[in-house]
């Protein structure tokens, strides 16, 4: 094949896996309810309003992504690529959705599948097993999940396809140091840029690559080498820190000043539990392919497998020192992972005894059944009676029970409030929370009173107390592990039972919202007194001693 025709093939690659992810992204968008909140919501909105402000002034969008990367956590910069998108088909969700599998999601699959089907073939293997990679590949479900969940971080995936490429090219940074160095760290910057948390999983490549460089350096007794690797490592790290102090000052400084330990400490559990939330995520038969492949990699040498799993386990221990992983979050441990998937693939459409195409089919169905059971709802249901076949942790789009009784709810406050009048709300879940009334109503937003959600992140707002209407569930409704978010479910169990703060409320109307659980307005008759209020923070103090009184 020339030059042009492996050009024209891999363009007709994209575009057709391109038009399918997009197929995929109109179903499941079409099964949503269009109202999103919290981080569902978080991209999507930064995504229109980076969208009109480009169509109105390219020269404010530009300042705009350049501040957004030099102080923001949440930066803006990984939607830039995104914006031909709005500009051409507008600021829809299947648009923004589009977009991320466009631009990030299509490119990592191929990029990562043809990656490691090239090192898990053999000269005795038949091509034709790169058809079963790319299906793999393209329904590999952790790709997808956090993207159908609007969260863009596939991005930092491709960026760290990239590093891992021409850290495996340069054979650990021995071949052209200083040049692979360079390229290397300047896509691990990338990948931090792009989504700050991203770091995590630059320190786990950056420990395998030492660990593979010293046993391969070791076998060979080529020490040379290891000065080489140290150059070229030098040269990686410069690159990291100078662009991350020359385009990101202020963010380094407040990371640095920043206990992210003790900040995402409501979000971290047990290890068992982060294990179990990471294992959810794949469906049986995936894992059994992946540790099939492991350990065929380990008898046939395949040390680009094994390495991608080292920085897979090393990512995993070292984000999980601050929090557990969520969908986007544990994507680079399945990026790194996928090697071995593949590996396993390969290995089983090679074998002599089994007829490749029957073999084929049956693995290019497994990945058609991971996919469709982990996001679609008729999908879950028809395989049911398999459930090995796809992740036990769905991905389904997103959708409300009951959605006339949040209508009626939102209703009743425009109705009861005057304009000065606030509320509040005590709930912090999918069910509820006040992210999803304001995604309904946006004419509210006036008259939210924010309250805390995560007991370590945002403590508790006396705030909330002053608010003239609150609403509550029963039973309380959070999304963190117990005892991690008493800043809401002690007012919310106080209120509803009419004990402490909750004399000064009074019912006025009940709903029965998704899930079947209770949703009450309450309205408040009284001012909270002082002491009221101690005797709150008295039961917040049994766990969090530092949390003082406000004065009153």
């Amino acid at each position: 094949m020339t030059k042009n025709e492996n050009l024209v093939f891999w363009a007709k690659t994209y575009l057709c896996t391109v038009l399918l992810g997009v197929a995929l992204a109109t179903i499941y968008v079409g099964l949503e309810r269009p109202i999103y909140y919290w981080d569902f919501a978080a991209y999507f909105d930064a995504f229109n309003q980076l969208g009109a402000l480009l169509a109105e002034s390219p020269v404010r969008w530009l300042r705009q992504v350049k501040l957004s990367i030099e102080a923001d956590d949440y930066g803006t910069a990984i939607l830039a690529p995104l914006m031909p998108f709005h500009l051409l088909f507008g600021g829809s969700r299947l648009s923004y959705i589009a977009g991320v599998i466009t631009v990030y999601l299509v490119p990592t699959a191929l990029f990562m599948g043809r990656m490691s089907y090239l090192e898990a073939v053999s000269e005795t293997s038949p091509s034709r097993s790169w058809l079963v990679v790319w299906i793999a590949a393209f329904l590999y479900t952790p790709f997808w999940a956090a993207t159908l969940r609007g969260w863009p971080d596939i991005g930092g995936c491709l960026a760290l396809s990239a590093a891992t490429y021409f850290l495996w090219k340069s054979r650990f940074l021995t071949r052209q140091p200083v040049i692979s160095g360079i390229r290397v760290g300047g896509y691990l910057w990338l990948a931090f840029m792009l989504r700050r948390w991203y770091a995590y999983s630059g320190l786990g490549i950056g420990i395998s690559t030492a660990l593979f460089c010293l046993l391969q350096a070791a076998k060979d007794r080529d020490f040379r080498a290891l000065l080489k690797a140290a150059l070229g490592g030098v040269c990686a790290i410069l690159v990291v820190a100078g662009a991350a102090l020359a385009l990101q000052h202020p963010l380094i400084l407040k990371i640095l000043g920043t206990s992210y330990g003790d900040l995402y400490s409501g979000y971290k559990t047990t290890l068992a539990s982060q294990l179990d939330q990471v294992i959810s995520r794949l469906s049986y038969v995936n894992w059994l392919l992946i540790i099939l492949g492991l350990c065929i990699s380990v008898i046939r040498r395949n040390r680009f497998s094994l390495f991608c799993a080292v920085a897979s386990v090393l990512t995993f221990f070292l984000f999980t020192r601050t929090q557990d992983p969520d969908r986007h979050h544990s994507m680079p441990i399945f990026l790194w992972l996928f090697p071995a998937y593949v590996q396993a693939i390969v290995a089983i459409v090679s074998m002599p005894a089994l007829r490749p195409r029957w073999s084929s089919v049956i693995i290019a169905v497994a990945a058609g059944f991971a996919y469709l059971g982990t996001f679609l709802p008729i999908g879950r249901q028809l395989l049911s009676p398999v459930s090995y076949v796809f992740a036990r942790e769905d991905t389904l789009p997103l959708r409300l029970d009951n959605l006339s009784e949040y209508r009626r709810l939102i209703d009743d406050l425009v109705r009861e409030m005057r304009p000065e009048d606030r509320f509040s709300v005590f709930a912090s879940g999918s069910v509820m929370n006040d992210w999803l009334l304001s995604a309904m109503n946006k004419d509210l937003d006036p008259h939210i009173e924010w309250v805390c959600q995560v007991d370590s992140r945002d403590q508790f707002r006396p705030g909330a107390l002053k608010s003239k209407y609150v609403v509550v569930t029963d039973p309380p409704v959070t999304h963190l592990q117990p005892g991690a978010q008493i800043c809401v479910t002690i007012p919310d169990q106080a209120i509803v039972e009419g004990k402490g703060i909750g004399t000064a409320y009074k019912r006025i109307a009940a709903y029965r919202l998704s899930g079947d659980v209770k949703g009450y307005l309450y309205e408040q008759t009284r001012p909270v007194s002082k002491a009221e209020v101690d005797a709150l923070y008295t039961e917040f103090r049994e766990k969090y001693p530092g949390w003082a009184t406000p004065e009153w």
